[in-house]
């Protein structure tokens, strides 16, 4: 997000002060229920690390032993997208289906990575009473205005650069899912969930200079913690994810 050259004049520990000043984070507000999952029924759980989670009651999670990750439906993300008419209209869609494969890619990775081996992936919608047919939904993305301006600004002066770290304070990327499991033989929902996160801040940032650059990182982030759901034991809490980074990627 900034420049590598003006960095040691504003300095680390300034900086360090101004993100921590400004209380920038990852966790954003939750996002409006879309109706493709039943927020009626969710609820906060301090040991998940999303805004809103439901579990059947009584559900023995150990049943199931395959997942199944499903292509990730982008029709809600695709109706709020009025902020790109005048600025990538052509590739719209074309960027969103990117995201959704990217989404959709990471999951299943990190699943089939996981150490534990909690679940086989599989490659069709599981029938049977020991898969997990995993939906999720991208319901909304939004890049940052700084990101988009910045686009067409290089390098950053110091003056840009202090009103980047004001400006990230009330106009950061964010991305929010709806996510459910579905019992492979009955098809009954049997868990759901939803969240909203804002993108980690970081010193120098080399993926804020591409649209969807920092919703990558967000679903980076969500992937990791579906599998620590997944293995998590009882009354174990799964931490969320750092509101900073120091890495440039």
């Amino acid at each position: 997000m900034f420049n590598r050259a003006m960095t040691p004049v504003i300095g680390l520990t300034g900086l360090l002060g101004l993100f921590v000043a400004l209380g920038v984070g990852c966790k954003a507000e939750s996002a409006p229920d879309t109706g493709y999952t039943d927020g009626s029924k969710m609820t906060n759980d301090p040991s998940i690390p999303f805004h809103k989670v439901w579990r059947k009651p009584g559900l023995d999670m150990k049943k199931y032993s395959k997942i199944y990750i499903a292509p990730v439906n982008t029709s809600y993300m695709l109706a709020h997208t009025d902020w790109q008419a005048g600025v990538r209209k052509d590739e719209i869609v074309k960027d969103v289906q990117g995201l959704a494969d990217y989404t959709r890619n990471t999951v299943i990775k990190d699943f089939k990575e996981d150490p534990n081996h909690r679940f086989q992936v599989v490659d069709s919608p599981g029938k049977s009473g020991d898969t997990l047919n995993f939906e999720l939904a991208l319901v909304e993305v939004v890049p940052s205005k700084m990101v988009l301006n910045a686009l067409g600004y290089a390098p950053f002066g110091i003056g840009l650069a202090i009103n980047a770290v004001r400006g990230l304070a009330n106009d950061v990327s964010s991305a929010a899912f709806e996510a459910r499991g579905k019992d492979g033989a009955t098809g009954e929902v049997v868990f759901m969930a939803a969240d909203r996160e804002k993108q980690q801040v970081a010193i120098v940032d080399a993926r804020d200079f591409t649209v969807y650059a920092e919703a990558r990182g967000i679903v980076d982030d969500w992937a990791k913690q579906f599998v620590q759901i997944a293995n998590r034991k009882p009354g174990e809490k799964v931490e969320d994810t750092s509101g900073f980074r120091l890495k440039p990627w």
